[in-house]
């Protein structure tokens, strides 16, 4: 199929949001962040506009989609990749859940050894974006900024509803859309200042300086075989600000 370089403006809400940090180990005069993982939840309906599809993009006789609008929600990743250690993986097991059902047939007679136990073990999580903390943020007191740099590790999003295309021959198609990262990500940048340093917990501002994403899209033939990929779209945040609070 054809590459296209037109570029889907998907911003995931999860990358917006403020950033919750571990808790600190250092008194308030060292404070400083750990480098680490942040794994978020997308909210369910967020919208976004795509360019164009070109007439011919969804096969023979299809015609363009002009300028349509989504709406996209987190598609979970594999419980192994969210918990896995970075890298290649998130290294969020604090975030998977975990349910433990025990069987029957659990019993046993004093002095022998007939104990037989059956559980089952179910994992399961809502995470569909990683983003990576590549180094520590340390303080060097109240009011101190530290820039820290930051990678896009895994995204997972799909469309509510189908995208529908129209063919010359009258009858249509739907598609459902999904996201994910592609291939190796560039190196961006955030940038933490401390407001307040108490109790060994720091507070205060965090500025996204940039984000440089590189992302597929696939188009899957709703009910049907048809896929049609963009790769390699490329995307760039910048000057997004927020806040943020170590949590105990």
């Amino acid at each position: 199929m054809r590459e296209s370089s037109r570029k889907l403006w998907l911003l995931p809400s999860a990358l917006m949001i403020a950033l919750a940090c571990p808790s600190l180990a250092a008194p308030p005069e060292g404070a400083e962040i750990k480098e680490g993982s942040d794994c978020w939840q997308t909210d369910k309906g967020t919208e976004q506009r795509l360019h164009t599809m070109p007439a011919g993009f969804f096969g023979e006789g299809s015609k363009a989609v002009p300028n349509p609008t989504l709406r996209f929600e987190g598609d979970p990743l594999p419980v192994k990749r969210v918990k896995g250690s970075y890298p290649p993986d998130c290294g969020c097991p604090n975030k998977v859940d975990t349910k433990i059902t025990w069987g029957l047939n659990c019993h046993g007679t004093a002095g022998k050894e007939t104990i037989h136990c059956v559980k089952q073990v179910d994992e399961t999580t809502k995470v569909d974006t990683c983003i990576r903390r590549k180094k520590d943020a340390k303080f060097k007191g109240q009011g101190a900024a530290e820039k820290v740099d930051i990678q896009l590790v895994a995204l997972s999003l799909k469309s509510i509803e189908p995208l529908k295309v129209s063919y010359k021959d009258g009858h249509t198609k739907s598609f459902d859309v999904w996201v994910t990262e592609s291939g190796p990500q560039d190196t961006g940048s955030m940038t933490f200042t401390a407001k307040s340093l108490e109790k060994k917990l720091a507070k205060g501002d965090v500025k996204l300086g940039s984000l440089h994403i590189t992302y597929d899209v696939k188009f899957v033939e709703h009910g049907g075989t048809a896929t049609y990929t963009l790769k390699g779209q490329k995307l760039n945040f910048v000057n997004t600000a927020g806040t943020f609070e170590q949590l105990p």
